[in-house]
């Protein structure tokens, strides 16, 4: 790989440099030879070491996505030993024949670091119990007994445990156990969180902004933090999934934030994983150089057992973000369908409410009334996982109906009124527009087709919110002598419908509208 053009600065190459003149690969089929990255993962350390023209770091937090088994644990491990020992921060640009201390050439004018003062260098896993396969890594890089014969002659023999390293001139490595969510006091330098796509627990989240909000303690030490994930599963809120809606919002300019690097690599549209040939085209394509040593046939051929869902299937080895697992809508059909918009205040809106008494959930979402209808969710309360007594917070819901009508103009609140009839009276008697929906099959069937057909036709839009895709995911067909219909996969199921039942309910409703009224100045005329 060539050097980069001047005008981009980066410490990268000499790192890059320094784990392969310093490391060798951890535990698995080449532990203990000798590390020389590839391309695509020499590129993700140039970007992830980028600098601004006063020699700062330009990115503070950094996110590495790829397929499953693509050595990212270890490359964490890489970039941990690094910043452990070796020159990771700006110290001045070099002059001319300038060379580093393990014989690295520098080109004039390309950034020279030095190591951190005191580094703490702190590695997450999802195991409670674990030190994690990063910190692995790392004991087996920096472990006298196997480490680089060059580490060993430059840097002497390291102490390193199974609980902690510390390092030669003081500072740190440590495994951090996922239990200890206390870690507002931290000073650390560098953080990895490795298989962010398992942080979904609210424990889990709440470690993850309390020591990525402690890396901007220490100015001078310049800390940041390191993700390693594989695709998520949509609608279940891990770190990566808001961390790539984060990156989502920032590629449509809905915001910016200049310290990210989001690295993400998933195999193309095109490939069909349904299709033999396909999945193997796919697979080299999203491994990348690493193909040539991955298993492709192998891999290729776990998506047919049968304990192995087709949506998991590309979750792990396509890397794709693939929501749907129901039987009721194609991914590709709902992706097609996706809009971020928001609906226009003065447009003419539905609310459609499902609800529940406890035990469950009860959803409230808008739809636009238009050509194309636009669905938007409003509200969602679900049963936290640690309360077996929680109860649906009625009056919290009357009150976001309310707040909706004030947001959007209204012209129905539809809602099935079994164990909801005092809302509806309540809400009724303040003047709203409320409309009983019996989810009866009648009912039912035709509205699921319609839903169906506009999905196929991608003839409604929604504003991507991955509850409802996780919702509509959930939802399966009953076919039955009363017709076709979405329900649970078991009535005392956990994974929740109601989203999608709402969509159903609202794009019927908002079909209604469309043909049968119409609106002159101050009155609709039904």
């Amino acid at each position: 790989m060539a050097k980069q053009a001047a005008e981009f600065l980066s410490l990268g190459w000499s790192i890059i440099s320094w784990i392969e003149h310093y490391l060798v690969h951890g535990p698995g089929d080449v532990e203990g030879h000798e590390v020389e990255l590839d391309d695509e993962f020499a590129a993700f350390i140039l970007k992830a070491y980028e600098l601004k023209r006063d020699g700062s770091r330009k990115i503070r937090r950094g996110v590495l996505s790829r397929p499953k088994g693509r050595a990212k644990s270890e490359l964490g491990g890489m970039i941990a030993c690094a910043e452990g020992l070796a020159p990771v921060r700006f110290d001045h640009f070099a002059v001319a024949g300038e060379v580093s201390e393990w014989g690295y050439e520098y080109s004039p004018g390309e950034p020279v670091g030095h190591r951190v003062q005191r580094p703490i260098v702190a590695c997450f896993a999802t195991e409670e119990d674990q030190a994690g396969n990063t910190y692995d890594n790392i004991v087996y890089m920096l472990s006298s007994e196997t480490c680089n014969p060059n580490l060993l002659a430059d840097y002497g023999k390291i102490d390193v445990g199974l609980t902690r390293i510390n390092l030669p001139g003081g500072g740190e490595i440590t495994p951090e156990s996922t239990k200890d969510t206390s870690k507002d006091g931290g000073k650390e330098t560098f953080c990895i969180f490795d298989e962010t796509h398992l942080y979904y627990l609210p424990r889990l989240k709440k470690l993850h902004q309390t020591v990525t909000r402690n890396l901007l303690k220490r100015k001078i030490g310049s800390g940041w933090a390191l993700e390693t994930t594989t695709m998520y599963a949509p609608g279940e809120e891990s770190v990566a999934e808001a961390t790539h809606t984060h990156h989502r919002a920032i590629a449509e300019g809905r915001t910016s934030d200049a310290a990210l690097l989001f690295d993400h690599r998933e195999a193309h549209p095109r490939f069909d994983a349904t299709k033999r040939k396909d999945r193997l085209a796919g697979l080299k394509q999203v491994y990348g150089p690493a193909a040539e040593w991955m298993p492709l046939d192998s891999i290729a051929d776990s998506y047919d057992d049968p304990q192995t869902t087709p949506a998991a299937w590309e979750r792990y080895w396509f890397n794709r973000g693939v929501s749907l697992q129901g039987t009721w809508l194609s991914q590709h059909d709902w992706d097609s369908c996706r809009d971020v918009r928001e609906i226009d205040p003065a447009s003419d809106v539905i609310l459609s409410l499902d609800g529940s008494f406890n035990g469950d959930s009860t959803a409230l979402l808008a739809i636009e009334v238009g050509d194309v209808p636009h669905a938007v969710v409003v509200d969602l309360w679900e049963r936290p996982e640690s309360s077996a007594a929680w109860k649906v917070p009625i009056l919290a819901v009357e009150d976001s109906i309310r707040a909706a009508c004030l947001r959007w103009h209204v012209v129905e609140i539809c809602y099935d009124p079994y164990r909801w009839e005092r809302t509806g009276e309540v809400l009724a008697e303040e003047g709203l527009p409320i409309e009983q929906f019996p989810q009866s099959a009648q009912r039912m069937t035709p509205a699921t087709k319609r839903v169906t057909d506009l999905v196929r036709t991608h003839g409604l839009t929604h504003n991507g919110d991955p509850r409802l895709a996780r919702h509509v995911s959930n939802a399966i067909l009953k076919e039955d002598s009363r017709g076709t219909r979405i329900t649970k996969d078991s009535p005392s199921s956990a994974r929740k419908i109601d989203l999608a039942v709402t969509l159903v309910m609202g794009i019927e409703r908002a079909a209604w509208w469309r043909s049968n009224a119409h609106y002159e100045p101050g009155i609709w005329v039904i």
